[in-house]
C-alpha cells in the first residue's frame, strides 16, 4: 500500500474506516486505490476487501445470510464470483488501474472524476 510518509498506520485506519473522500484519500495515499462504486456512485473503501464488502452489501440489499447467498450463486461463477457480485448489486469493484463490472452512466462520471483527480489512472 502506497502511505504518504506524514501518516502513520494508525490515522491509515482510521481514514479506510472513514466514509470516503477524496481529498483525505489522496493526502493518506500515493498509489493506493481499492474501492467499492455504488451504482449511485457512491466511492465506498473496499474493507476488509474488494468481496466481503460486496458480499455485505448483497446480504444487506435481499436480506439473506451469506450462506443463502452463496447458495444462489450459479455454478458457471464460482471462478467468477466477483462478476457475479457485480450483477446481484450493481456495484464496481475499483483498483488503481482498472475496476471490474460494467460502468453506468453515474459509475463513468465518478471515476472520471477519481482519475481527473489523480486518485484512479486506468480507463474509464
Amino acid at each position: 500500500m502506497g502511505l504518504n510518509k506524514e501518516r502513520g498506520k494508525q490515522k491509515v485506519n482510521e481514514v479506510l474506516l472513514k466514509p470516503f473522500n477524496k481529498e483525505t484519500h489522496k493526502k493518506t495515499f500515493i498509489n493506493y486505490l481499492e474501492v467499492i462504486m455504488d451504482e449511485d456512485g457512491k466511492v465506498m473503501y473496499a474493507v476488509p476487501s474488494h468481496q466481503e464488502k460486496m458480499i455485505s452489501i448483497v446480504c444487506e440489499r435481499k436480506g439473506i445470510s451469506r450462506d443463502e447467498l452463496n447458495d444462489l450463486c450459479p455454478k458457471e461463477y464460482y471462478f467468477n464470483f466477483l462478476e457475479w457480485l457485480h450483477l446481484q448489486c450493481g456495484c464496481v469493484a475499483v483498483w488503481n488501474d482498472f475496476y471490474v463490472g460494467k460502468l453506468n452512466e453515474r459509475q463513468k462520471e465518478v471515476l472520471q472524476e477519481l482519475k481527473d483527480y489523480g486518485i484512479y489512472k486506468g480507463e474509464v
